[in-house]
């Protein structure tokens, strides 16, 4: 039997290969769909989007009341 606790580890590059996997490059996400992709909990998703937020070209928007989409920026310069 294995000990209590988290056995699958995402890490930040999990979230970011969802983004590249996607046929439209520009379609923005949710973190319920980062979450469904992955196979983990929203929460977990959503600290990951929060930390890449942060560290990297990953931006959201808020869409309604508490919806937020992310997407990686498609530079066009």
């Amino acid at each position: 039997m294995s000990p209590p606790g988290r056995e699958v580890q995402y890490t930040e590059s999990d979230v970011i290969e969802v983004f590249k996997q996607r046929e439209d490059y520009a379609e923005p996400l949710t973190a319920s769909e980062i979450a469904d992709r992955l196979g983990c909990s929203r929460r977990t998703a959503l600290n990951k989007l929060h930390a890449l937020e942060d560290e990297t070209d990953i931006t959201s928007k808020k869409v309604g009341g508490r919806s937020r989409v992310w997407w990686i920026p498609v530079r066009t310069d």
